[in-house]
C-alpha cells in the first residue's frame, strides 16, 4: 500500500526537495515522489546533463491494464536508442482516471541531453504514432522540457517540484486493484559519477 504525505518538502538521497501539493490541498504518494527522484538521480550519474520531457497521453477506450501504455514506451525507447544513439531512457508514467470514461496518462522522459536537446522533433514522433494507433492526440503542456546539468540545484528543485505532480493521489483511485497506477524504468545510479558538468 503506497503511502500520502501533505508535506510541501521530501527528502530524497539528501536532497530537500519541494512538492507542488497546491499549499497543503492535496497529498502526494511518496513512492512516486521516489521514483521520480531516483530516476532523474540516475540519469545524472551517467550523463553531464539530462533531457525532462513531460507530455500526456489519452487512450480511445478505457481499459483494464496498461498494456497499450507499456508497449507505446517501448516503442519509443527504441526509436531514441536507434535514432539518437542514446544509450539508455528513464521515464515514470502514471494512470489517472476521474470525469471522463477512460483513463489518461501522465508521462516524464528523461534522455541524455547530449543526444537529444529539443524534444520538437520526438513530439512530432509520439504525436503521429500515437494517433496511428487510433487514440486522440497526445497533450503537450506549455514549457513541456527543461534541461538539468549535475551542477544547476536551482534546475533539478525546478523540474522535481514540476513532476511532482504526477504523485497527487487525486484520480488514481478509479481502476482494478491488481492494475498498477504507476510504473517507472528502473535505472540504478553509478557508483561514481564522474565531474563533467
Amino acid at each position: 500500500m503506497k503511502r500520502e504525505t501533505f508535506a510541501d518538502v521530501i527528502e530524497l538521497a539528501g536532497d530537500q526537495l519541494s512538492i507542488n501539493n497546491g499549499d497543503g490541498q492535496y497529498s502526494c504518494y511518496i513512492e512516486i515522489l521516489q521514483a521520480i527522484g531516483a530516476q532523474l538521480n540516475a540519469m545524472l550519474s551517467y550523463h553531464s546533463k539530462v533531457l525532462v520531457f513531460r507530455f500526456d497521453l489519452h487512450i480511445e477506450r478505457y481499459s483494464r491494464d496498461n498494456q497499450q501504455l507499456s508497449r507505446f514506451i517501448e516503442k519509443i525507447k527504441r526509436r531514441i536508442q536507434s535514432h539518437y544513439g542514446a544509450k539508455r531512457l528513464a521515464y515514470i508514467w502514471v494512470r489517472e482516471h476521474e470525469k471522463a470514461k477512460q483513463q489518461h496518462y501522465h508521462i516524464a522522459l528523461f534522455i541524455d541531453a547530449n543526444k537529444v536537446q529539443h524534444p520538437g522533433r520526438l513530439v512530432y514522433w509520439i504525436d503521429k504514432h500515437w494517433q496511428d494507433r487510433g487514440h486522440p492526440k497526445p497533450y503537450t503542456p506549455k514549457n513541456c522540457f527543461e534541461v538539468v546539468t549535475r551542477k544547476n540545484e536551482v534546475a533539478k528543485q525546478r523540474v522535481f517540484k514540476r513532476l511532482s505532480y504526477l504523485a497527487k493521489t487525486r484520480g488514481k483511485v478509479y481502476r482494478d486493484k491488481s492494475v498498477n497506477d504507476y510504473s517507472a524504468s528502473r535505472i540504478k545510479q553509478k557508483e561514481k559519477i564522474r565531474d563533467k558538468a
